[in-house]
Parts: structure tokens; C-alpha cells; sequence
């Protein structure tokens, strides 16, 4: 319990030191399979203290480490969450849910809500691999929009600016949020501001591996960092390998400082 009661000043923490080094604003992650989205779900949260069963205390967490992370950088600079609007597993969190906990954080000193969805959890479904071609949580952000009157950030499965235009214009996001669609192509704003191009061209894999098409777009992403070459499709082993490798390392090295 002394672990949990310490985690919000850690984040306030964290959250101060990018403030002094010049960020415009951070986001509390609570999405995606991580510690507070873990606390969020049932599936994981079996606690039977304050902080688990009921989702008012699976959430007690996640507000006391907003509460913390305001007082820590003021109420000028920008905060916003990323929250799930599902875990897309069974038993864990529901989009009800997510709703209840959206309705929360309309109470407390949030700039930005961005809605995404899913976990990296074995076995779970990747939201990029659901059938159909359009963003993936776009209704629940219009169900969600009724709960809260705080910015609304929108991401997964943009791929044209038609799409982004709608869910502007239909009042379901304020903003959109680009990843793969930027992975792939990171001019993509600048030809939608210019009108030169709508859409970007997705690589396509043959039988990819679970996770591989993470680890290409994972790669891709360090491809462009470094300022090397795009990787193509058929990289795809390669990629893997290298993600492989490089996590590996990142293990030896925790492990040998908190060994």
C-alpha cells in the first residue's frame, strides 16, 4: 500500500521535470495495458483494499495521480490522459465503464482526454487488425463527448483526411491523433493542409507473426529518428529481430541495475 500512496508523487515528479525542460504539456497514460489502466480494469485489479472491487476505487488511483500532477506543474500548463475506451478483452475494461470514468475526470483539472483503446497483453486483439477501414473508437468518443466538456482527442485508424474532417465536423473529437498514418508518412499534415494528397498507402505483410507489425512500425519509428531509410514490407523479419535484440539489451541493463 505504501508503493501505491507514493505513485502519484512520482508522476508529479515526472511530470515537473518535463515542465522544466521546456515541454508544452504531458499526458497520463492510462491506457494501453499500463499501470493505471491496469488499475482501471477488473481483469486485472483484484484488489479488495480502496484501490480495487467497485470502479469508483479502480479509479481512485488514476485521480489521484491527476490531482498530484496538477499541483505539481499549476493550472497553465497543458494535461491531458489517454484513456481506453476499452481493454478489448474479456472481463476487463468496458466502454461503460470508460464512460463512468470520463464523467470522473470532467470534475478534475484535465486540458485534453484522448481516447484509444486496447492492451498489450498476450493474446489480446490489436485494434489495427478489427475489420473495416475507419477510425476504431470514434462512436464511443461521440457517446463520450454527452459525458464531458473537456477536449476530446480521438486516435487509431485515421488514415484520410475525409475521415479527420468528419469526426471534426460531426462534434465526436476536437482533435485527431495520427500514428501509424504518421509512422508511415510523416509529411501527411503538410499534404492535407495543401490538398496535395488525402491518404497515405499502408504497407501490406503476408502472414505476419503476432506483434510483428508492431515491431516494423516500431522500427520504422527509429528508422526516422535516425534519418536511415524506410524500411519496406519485406523487412519485415529483419524488423522483428531488431526489435527482438534491442529489447533484450533494454532487459540486461534493468536487470543488472535492480538486480
Amino acid at each position: 500500500m505504501d508503493e501505491i500512496h507514493a505513485l502519484p508523487a512520482e508522476f508529479a515528479h515526472t511530470a515537473s521535470l518535463a515542465k522544466g525542460l521546456g515541454f508544452g504539456g504531458v499526458q497520463i497514460h492510462a491506457a494501453h495495458g499500463f499501470l493505471l489502466s491496469q488499475f482501471l480494469s477488473p481483469l486485472f485489479n483484484k484488489r479488495q483494499d480502496a484501490y480495487g472491487g467497485s470502479l469508483q476505487n479502480r479509479m481512485r488511483l488514476l485521480l489521484e495521480v491527476i490531482n498530484e500532477v496538477r499541483k505539481a506543474v499549476g493550472p497553465e500548463f497543458p494535461v491531458g490522459i489517454k484513456l481506453n475506451a476499452s481493454d478489448q478483452l474479456d472481463g476487463g475494461f468496458a466502454e461503460d465503464e470508460a464512460l463512468e470514468v470520463v464523467a470522473a475526470v470532467d470534475q478534475v483539472a484535465i486540458d485534453l482526454i484522448d481516447i484509444s483503446g486496447g492492451t498489450y497483453f498476450p493474446g489480446a486483439a490489436s485494434s489495427s487488425d478489427r475489420a473495416g477501414s475507419g477510425p476504431y473508437f470514434l462512436e464511443f468518443a461521440g457517446r463520450a463527448r454527452e459525458k464531458t466538456k473537456i477536449p476530446l482527442m480521438v486516435t487509431g485508424g485515421f488514415k484520410t483526411r475525409a475521415q479527420a474532417e468528419n469526426a471534426i465536423v460531426e462534434g465526436k473529437a476536437d482533435i485527431i491523433g495520427l500514428a501509424r498514418a504518421l509512422v508511415v508518412d510523416p509529411e501527411l499534415p503538410s499534404f492535407w493542409l495543401s490538398g496535395q494528397r488525402d491518404e497515405s498507402q499502408f504497407p501490406r505483410f503476408k502472414n505476419p507473426p503476432e506483434g510483428g507489425v508492431t515491431a516494423w512500425y516500431t522500427m520504422q519509428i527509429t528508422q526516422i529518428a535516425n534519418g536511415g531509410a524506410t524500411l519496406s514490407p519485406d523487412d519485415l523479419v529483419g524488423a522483428i529481430e531488431a526489435y527482438e535484440s534491442r529489447d533484450e539489451t533494454r532487459r540486461r541493463i534493468w536487470n543488472t541495475k535492480h538486480s
